[in-house]
């Protein structure tokens, strides 16, 4: 390192001294092609994470993208939930099944099954969630949709 200037006598000086003092004091620069490697690395570490992350989410996305569809569908045309939920009643009757829980717009439909009906707002048209003596069982669209993708 250079010798030390103080900042009073650095001002006084004239613009070429003051060049050559700051140029023998600049450290050794690296390569610049070190650099756009060491920056191409980090863009392809990106690349890489963002795509696993896309891929981890993409089939659950697409399941809900899906869900969302058939919903909006559902509107047009109600769904047999009453058909659906004594289905899945049927296969958990051994669990002790307790309540269900559907959408508001489907509580009268699924008041002939004998068990208390209770409105909740967080579910979509055709999804149903059943409530037994150690937990909840989904019967919603998604889970519905995904098992017919899993069974083809």
């Amino acid at each position: 390192m250079g010798e030390f200037i103080s900042l009073d006598r650095y001002v006084r000086m004239e613009p070429a001294e003051a060049q050559v003092t700051l140029a023998s004091e600049a450290p050794a620069r690296v390569d610049p092609s070190e650099d756009v490697r060491e920056v191409l690395r980090d863009v392809r570490r990106f690349y890489a994470a963002l795509r696993d992350a896309f891929d981890a989410a993409r089939e659950e996305l697409l399941r809900d993208l899906a869900a969302d569809v058939l919903a909006r569908e559902l509107a047009c045309a109600p769904v047999e939930i009453e058909r659906i939920a004594a289905r899945a009643l049927e296969r958990v009757r051994d669990e002790e099944p307790l309540r269900i829980l559907a959408h508001p717009d489907d509580v009268t439909a699924l008041g002939g099954l004998g068990l208390p009906v209770v409105a909740e707002m967080r579910l979509r048209r055709g999804d149903l969630q059943l409530v037994i003596r150690h937990g909840t069982i989904d019967v919603s669209l998604g889970v519905r949709l995904a098992h017919l993708l899993e069974a083809r």
